[in-house]
């Protein structure tokens, strides 16, 4: 077996965020006791998602930490005390972590912003903005665990050979989903531009998907233009305003034909 090949292929992405079949599971579990880099990789990209939630936390009002203790002693007073028996920790699914978290920092930022009535407008605006932000987390995650989604890992070639990036497809609405996961950071003047590729008759024709604004934050997800068709995926570094056909000695990552 091609571990390398394996990784490149998206499994990876497709174990960690819950795409796989039971069968796969079972596969990549049995693999990962025989390939030490293959831990690795997945260790590396859950590392990379739970540093993404992390970054979007939402940070609690000050005195919360005293209210929440203040309720828990009210409470002792009057609940009896059930003793619970302790399990092992099992290792979670990142990808149902972030929805998770997102849930909860959407609640809290709500409580705290019905508590915070009295405050100024600028802080009941930053309040908003993380709502907007949380709810757009939780949106993608959902999309993302979709089932009947198409995982294709991107490879870089010589123009960044340590890039990579997995695309999910949804072949029935035809959604594209891009996850970046490596890609250098472009010149001002320059931008990604993400390409379907078709095979015909006639040679291989390149659809635009659309442009990628890359974000400071990892493993960031990116809706991108829906594609009807498609054969493989590639990435190209384009002048900011984009090209109408792909500039071929620019490709970045590509998928295999």
């Amino acid at each position: 077996m091609n571990i390398k090949e394996y990784i490149s292929g998206g499994a990876v992405e497709s174990y960690v965020l819950g795409l796989m079949s039971a069968q796969e599971r079972f596969e990549f579990d049995e693999f990962c006791k025989i390939y030490p880099e293959l831990v690795a990789a997945r260790e590396a990209f859950e590392l990379g998602l739970e540093k993404q939630v992390m970054e979007n936390a939402v940070p609690p009002p000050q005195g919360l930490k005293e209210k929440i203790a203040a309720e828990i002693f009210a409470q002792k007073k009057t609940t009896p005390v059930v003793k619970m028996e302790t399990t092992p920790v099992k290792r979670f699914n990142l990808a149902k972590l972030a929805a998770a978290a997102s849930i909860v920092l959407l609640a809290g930022s709500v409580w705290w912003n019905m508590n915070l009535k009295n405050e100024n407008e600028e802080l009941k605006s930053k309040v908003a903005r993380s709502e907007n932000e949380i709810a757009k987390m939780i949106t993608d995650a959902g999309n993302i665990q979709k089932s009947g989604m198409t995982v294709t890992g991107l490879g870089g070639t010589a123009n960044a050979p340590k890039s990579f990036a997995t695309i999910y497809w949804d072949t029935t609405s035809h959604d594209v989903y891009l996850l970046v996961n490596n890609l250098p950071k472009p010149a001002s003047d320059e931008q990604y531009q993400l390409w379907a590729i078709l095979k015909e008759a006639n040679g291989i024709k390149p659809i635009d998907l659309g442009f990628i604004e890359l974000s400071e934050k990892p493993l960031q997800v990116y809706k991108m233009t829906n594609a009807q068709a498609a054969h493989a995926f590639a990435i190209t570094l384009e002048k900011k305003d984009g090209n109408p056909a792909p500039n071929l000695e620019k490709i970045f990552v590509i998928s295999k034909l």
